[in-house]
């Protein structure tokens, strides 16, 4: 997935991550999220997610998020990188606890904006989750 690709890049030559790990939709994304949920490994320090994914949408993905109450969440920084334009999702998305919610393309400035400003670390541990076939 060439945004898949992209992000990943911006991200590691940037220096905003050390190590990224990415997931193709929403349920690949919860699957590799249980290592951290069940006390493994520290929890990432930030997700960056899209809304349109396969089999578990974005939507779908913060709902079950939500639901799982993992302690320690509310410090992850969820960031919404999307091609959407509708006030509604950006409203929802609001309310599920997303941080930032970027229209793609988003440059490697304002990618840097979102991560930083919620930043309790230099170190990211970022998640990219990112649809398999999503080309804009």
């Amino acid at each position: 997935p060439i945004f898949n690709f992209l992000h990943t890049r911006m991200l590691s030559l940037g220096g905003l991550a050390k190590e990224v790990h990415t997931a193709l939709n929403g349920q690949q994304a919860l699957d590799l999220l249980n290592g951290y949920f069940s006390g493994t490994a520290a929890l990432p320090d930030a997700i960056l997610l899209d809304l349109t994914m396969p089999e578990l949408d974005g939507f779908g993905f913060l709902e079950a998020l939500r639901k799982l109450k993992v302690p320690g969440m509310d410090r992850v920084n969820i960031v919404v990188i999307t091609s959407s334009i509708n006030p509604k999702d950006m409203e929802r998305v609001k309310e599920l606890g997303v941080t930032k919610y970027l229209i793609k393309p988003v440059t490697l400035d304002k990618l840097k904006e979102a991560l930083l400003e919620w930043a309790w670390f230099r170190d990211f541990l970022p998640m990219y989750i990112e649809p398999q076939t999503l080309f804009i």
